[in-house]
């Protein structure tokens, strides 16, 4: 019985371009433009958008606490002295904005994460080079999420004391990202 079943199954001719759960797809990848360097995933090819106030808060003070952590392994573990300045700038910012951003929230009535006490950075403690080359490439992806972020939450149609905060946060951002951007490890 499965023999024949299975016989039958391989006889058959399959969809073409089948996804789960086996309907066609409408964009098939063969199909679809390739851009350099753009990735063509629908998935991964959408601008940011604005999510609820709430919602964001409690994404955007997570984040922002991690920052802040990340900062502060860097400052202990960074030997070059522009590599520490900036560690410490980073720092300050992210402890700036979680205080504004967690301020607000509270004035709201938005609820807030909890607060992690066994917060570990991801910078791996290795090679002096490695440190700074790895706190360099992860505050730049780090610091250009969180601007997109913030210029989504800022576009949307969310509370405008929430967009205030962030337009008054964002320009410190994109200063850490362009120093960043001129760091050498």
């Amino acid at each position: 019985m499965i023999t024949a079943t299975l016989a039958m199954l391989l006889a058959g001719s399959a969809p073409e371009q089948t996804t789960l759960p086996r309907h066609p797809d409408p964009d098939p990848v063969q199909q679809q433009a390739t851009r350099a360097g753009t990735p063509t995933d629908p998935l991964f090819d959408r601008a940011m958008v604005a999510t609820d106030d709430s919602s964001f808060i409690l994404a955007a003070v997570e984040n922002s606490r991690q920052g802040l952590a990340e900062a502060r392994t860097a400052r202990e573990l960074i030997q070059q002295r522009p590599l520490r300045e900036a560690a410490a700038q980073i720092g300050e910012i992210n402890s700036k904005t979680t205080r504004d951003l967690e301020a607000l929230a509270k004035r709201k009535g938005w609820r807030l994460p909890q607060g992690n006490s066994k917060r570990v950075s991801s910078l791996p403690a290795t090679t002096e080079a490695r440190i700074n080359a790895n706190f360099i490439i992860g505050q730049l992806a780090w610091h250009q999420a969180t601007i997109d972020q913030f210029r989504a939450q800022i576009a949307g149609p969310g509370d405008a004391d929430l967009k205030r905060t962030l337009r008054q946060a964002l320009p410190a951002y994109e200063t850490n990202r362009d120093l960043l951007l001129k760091l050498k490890p």
